[in-house]
């Protein structure tokens, strides 16, 4: 430690240091290190404290150097083998009117810590050794005199009159004691040379002793400590920083030897445990290590606690229980601790509900850990602990996951489980991560589920929207006492405390409510290094979530990588979803991505050759972002971006609030690069996206018309993320004439298999009919379909063509308002082609998943076209009451093979035709069918789907023909929502609803629904 001038008396400086050090050595403990290494065996996560001793005005640059680079980069290696690493730089946090007792024990006692926790200290001192004879020497600290000790304090620490602070530092942590775990680096004073004569007051000691302490001090640790502990540095002076203290440069190698001591160290003593070899188990301890940290401290959060633990307890509880709050106040702490004491309970059988089996406790924090946003892998993970599924069970995508985990939870035979759920909203963006549809609506009686979120989320939305509403609890501001015990434990593990005035002022900010930016504010304190500016320093701190951030991300910028720092963090902002390490790093070694431009045509016609950013840049810029990322695993395989969605706003509001020009900058920077990679998973995740943002239509065309990426978003029923992507290039003739010239190029070429022209032609026609083009699909159809004559028409595929024929014109059927005679030609070649692939499927011996499939899809859409052919009073081949019960028949057979399959969106699907088909004899009853569809549908696709759309649409259809005007305009509106965001606002299905919605009964609805908003 030490501070302040000596007081020893001049002259004799050798003879009173001798003697010093004579009473020195009757204090030693141990003369011979033994020969055995300490080594602790440990269970579960172990705390390593690292005391940093040395004089403070003089070794200001190195300490800002360990706590702000050579720390960091130890905790993160630390974290890696379940360790917990607590720097001790004493530079402030004693308060200004202690007296020397409590200063001293300060000192000493945290010393004290290190032994309780680590056997013997990890000690690091900070020494100034002249290597010639020199007049100058630097600080040796304060050397209290005989007075200034208590007895107290020199008994229970047999102080040695004449050492200073600092020395006796040395004596208690390591010297005495031959201390293995203690390193001494000694800085060369030449530096001193070259420092102007008004800066050297903080760097030389005045005191005349101290050249000669110094001098012994440095052959006494020679003597004593083994080679490697006692080590020499230089430096050079690098100017003065904004609050005048002197910079130094050259500290890479003491960088670096403090490192790779202290890990060596650590290593030694504490190997690391063996690792299972299951992944479902690593992950699983990875989850009970976050839990472990984040429970450690959860304060002022009783009552939240009592209600959440009440919920778990109840009997009769088949809802889920949600937490909710905005970013940063306090939800995963709280449910860490809903975890940890749930474990701890179903453990000791403390929990009521299923005494002879006992609860399953199933925890994950999303985000926290590598892969944890994969919705799928945590699902997969829950089926595998309550045995539902193994290796050689287990589901082969995330929808398949979804309903098995759906069936599972809704199952009473599932055993006893608690489900807690840290930051549903988190997942990666998928249809099941947002409309939910593997939680079921009703719960199991012996399922519990606790889950957090930001509240007015899509998930919270989704979950509100349900019959059976979750419980609600919502996490309340912080009191004063909670946000004082926070400051002072934060703090208080690093031995520093604030005085009251200090507390006052950082408590009396409004934001120090919310526990995120408490944490920060405390982070912020911890690793600033001037003790006389403190009080200063906090009352700098903003008043606001947003702009404390934005002002750490200043200090990043200017200590860690200036705008290298600024390219990280724009990159993973305008990213989609995250950016891998890799990826990362080969963007930014390009220099000429580094820095925004509004010429981007330099960016797009930049040639040079990519190499990755060098390690060394990296490790600087990561490790002060890295609090602030999602943890993306030792080998990369997790995506880098934002922990907190409060630090995507405050990059958004400080790097493109001003200059909105450098958006498209950053998306180009990324549309570059990912238009060059191999992985197409990767490539279709961010290139399109990124050139949407850019409005470069002329590229995203040309990507579009890619077979590979054609085949990446195509989907038989529904193309929805590809129809989006050419609506942003332009209207569907373009899309038409794109794929339509690239048939003909492959239909020309004498290399390319018909079989294969053939599936190209049928997908293209069904994208074109998705699009909305009806009458133009046609003719690519017809292509197919001469195809696979020539080819000898095979049963599956012209039963799949048949279908596909159907549904064309049940497409053109939809464009009508109204059911009238006109719509009959249609009709009939609609059920024709139906029948046409029934029989096929009939006579198929092969009764594989694909063939259960197309017949249960061919009964559910003839079905579907009997309700008009019923309405239509039929013709002389099919009556209308044989039209009637064969849709019903061909429902019931489809609704058991759609069951058989597990496929809950095509039972919906069933459903709905049924309360068609009924509907025309019962509408009461047609109504209860449609609403229980409706439940199914929205859990499985939720309310933006292409089912969706229908079912609202036809819900609305049947409330208006029961003159229910008022429920059925709600219905019309839901639907119209629905179908501008899956077909577009021009799609021929969004025009229908829009004339719907003009007519003058809905008209007079929304104007009184106008003036009912207004009133509000």
């Amino acid at each position: 430690m030490g501070c302040g001038a000596s007081n020893a008396t001049t002259g004799g400086y050798n003879i009173l240091v001798s003697d010093t050090w004579n009473q020195v050595e009757r204090t030693i403990e141990v003369r011979k290190r033994p020969n055995n290494k300490l080594v602790v065996k440990r269970s579960g996560w172990k705390t390593v404290r690292i005391f940093v001793s040395s004089t403070f005005r003089d070794f200001h640059a190195e300490r800002e150097t360990l706590i702000k680079e050579v720390f960091p980069d130890l905790r993160q290696w630390c974290e890696s083998r379940r360790l917990h690493l607590v720097d001790c730089d004493l530079r402030w946090g004693v308060p200004v009117d202690s007296s020397t007792e409590e200063t001293l024990r300060v000192c000493l006692g945290e010393i004290d810590r290190c032994y309780q926790d680590n056997i013997m200290p990890f000690f690091l001192n900070l020494t100034s050794v002249a290597m010639i004879q020199s007049l100058l020497s630097e600080r040796c600290g304060w050397i209290p005199n005989p007075l200034e000790v208590p007895d107290s304090i020199v008994e229970e620490y047999r102080w040695v009159m004449g050492l200073s602070v600092t020395e006796m530092e040395i004596m208690h942590g390591a010297y005495r004691k031959d201390n293995l775990n203690s390193l001494f680096m000694l800085r060369d004073v030449s530096f001193l040379n070259n420092i102007p004569a008004k800066l050297k007051d903080d760097l030389v000691d005045v005191n005349p002793i101290a050249p000669e302490k110094l001098r012994v001090l440095k052959q006494m640790l020679k003597d004593r400590f083994h080679e490697n502990q006692v080590n020499f540095y230089k430096c050079q002076y690098d100017g003065v920083d904004s609050d005048g203290k002197v910079e130094l440069k050259g500290l890479d190698d003491f960088s670096k030897t403090v490192f790779q001591f202290f890990k060596t160290r650590i290593e030694e003593q504490y190997p690391l445990e063996e690792k299972t070899t299951d992944p479902y188990r690593q992950i699983m301890e990875s989850h009970e290590s976050f839990m472990r940290n984040r429970s450690a401290s959860v304060l002022g959060r009783n009552e939240i606690l009592e209600q959440i633990k009440e919920h778990i307890v109840s009997v009769g509880v088949d809802k889920a229980l949600l937490l909710l709050g905005g970013p940063g106040t306090g939800k995963s702490s709280i449910m860490a601790r809903v975890a940890d004491v749930s474990v701890e309970k179903a453990i000791s059988r403390d929990i009521p509900g299923s005494p002879d089996q006992g609860w399953h406790v199933f925890y994950h924090f999303v985000g926290a850990i590598p892969g944890s946003p994969d919705l799928e892998a945590c699902l997969k993970r829950l089926l595998k602990e309550l045995n539902i599924i193994n290796e050689s069970k287990m589901p082969k995508d995330l929808e398949t996951t979804c309903q098995v985990a759906c069936s599972a939870l809704s199952n009473p035979n599932t055993k006893p489980v608690i489900i807690i759920i840290d930051a549903l909203n988190q997942f990666d963006e998928s249809k099941e991560s947002t409309v939910l549809n593997w939680l079921p609506v009703k719960l199991a009686p012996q399922v519990r589920c606790v889950f957090s979120m930001i509240d007015d989320t899509p998930q919270h939305k989704t979950l509100k929207g349900r019959s059976n509403k979750p419980v609600e609890l919502f996490v309340t501001p912080l009191d004063m006492e909670s946000r004082k015990a926070i400051v002072v434990e934060s703090l208080g593990k690093y031995n520093k405390k604030l005085d009251e005035e200090q507390m006052t002022s950082l408590l009396s900010k409004e934001s120090s409510q919310n526990p995120l930016w408490l944490s920060i504010a405390c982070e912020e304190l911890r690793v600033y290094g001037l003790f006389e500016k403190l009080t200063k320093k906090i009352k700098s701190f903003p008043d606001g979530l947003l702009s404390l951030l934005e002002s750490v991300l200043s200090r990043f910028e200017d200590e860690s990588g200036g705008q290298l720092v600024v390219a990280t963090l724009c990159l993973l902002e305008c990213s989609k979803t995250g950016l891998l390490e890799r990826e990362l790093l080969m963007i930014l070694g390009n220099p000429k991505n580094i820095t925004p431009s509004k010429d981007v045509n330099n960016l797009k016609n930049d040639q040079t050759v990519k190499n990755p950013l060098a390690a060394s840049n990296w490790a600087r810029v990561y490790r002060v972002l890295k609090p602030f990322l999602r943890p993306f695993g030792d080998s990369g395989e997790g995506r880098l971006d934002f922990y907190h969605r409060s630090l995507s706003k405050a990059v958004r509001a400080k790097y493109f609030k001003q200059d909105s020009w450098k958006n498209i900058w950053w998306h180009t920077v990324l549309a570059k690069y990912f238009e060059t990679i191999e992985n197409m998973d990767r490539q279709s995740e961010e290139y399109p996206y990124h050139l949407t943002k850019c409005d470069d239509k002329e590229k995203l065309r040309e990507y579009l018309k890619q077979w590979r990426v054609f085949h990446h978003f195509y989907h038989p029923e529904f193309s929805g993320e590809l129809l989006a992507f050419w609506r942003t290039v332009g209207d569907k003739s373009e899309l038409f004439d794109c794929y339509t010239e690239s048939l003909e190029n492959m239909n020309n070429n004498p290399n390319v298999d018909k079989e294969e022209i053939s599936l190209h032609y049928e997908k293209v026609a069904r994208v074109v009919m998705q699009s909305g083009d009806v009458d133009r699909c046609f003719n690519l159809l017809q292509s197919a379909l001469a195809l696979e004559d020539e080819l000898g028409a095979k049963p599956m595929r012209m039963m799949q063509l048949y279908n596909v024929a159907a549904t064309m014109h049940n497409e053109r059927l939809t464009l009508h308002d109204f059911i009238t005679k006109a719509m009959m030609p249609d009709l009939k070649e609609c059920i024709s082609f139906r029948r046409k692939a029934i029989r096929i499927s009939e006579q198929l011996t092969e009764r594989s998943e694909k063939y259960k499939y197309e017949r249960a899809f061919s009964l559910m859409k003839l079905a579907f076209n009997l309700k008009t052919w019923f309405v239509l009073k039929g013709d002389n081949n099919l009556s209308a009451q044989e039209g009637f019960d064969l849709g019903v028949e061909s429902l019931k057979e489809a609704k058991e093979l759609y069951e058989e399959l597990g496929d809950k969106g095509h039972v919906a699907e069933c459903m709905m035709n049924e309360g068609l088909l009924l509907g025309e004899v019962d509408q009461e009853g047609a109504l209860e069918i449609y609403r229980k569809a409706e439940v199914i549908c929205i859990q499985t696709y939720g309310e933006v789907s292409v089912l969706s759309s229908r079912m609202f649409t036809n819900i609305a259809i049947l409330l208006e023909e029961m003159n229910n005007y008022d429920e059925a305009y709600t219905y019309f509106k839901n639907g119209l929502s629905s179908k501008i965001q899956v077909f577009g606002d021009d799609h021929p299905q969004t025009g229908r609803l829009k004339r719907v919605l003009q007519e003058p009964a809905y008209q007079r609805l929304a104007r009184q629904e106008q003036q009912q908003n207004q009133q509000r």
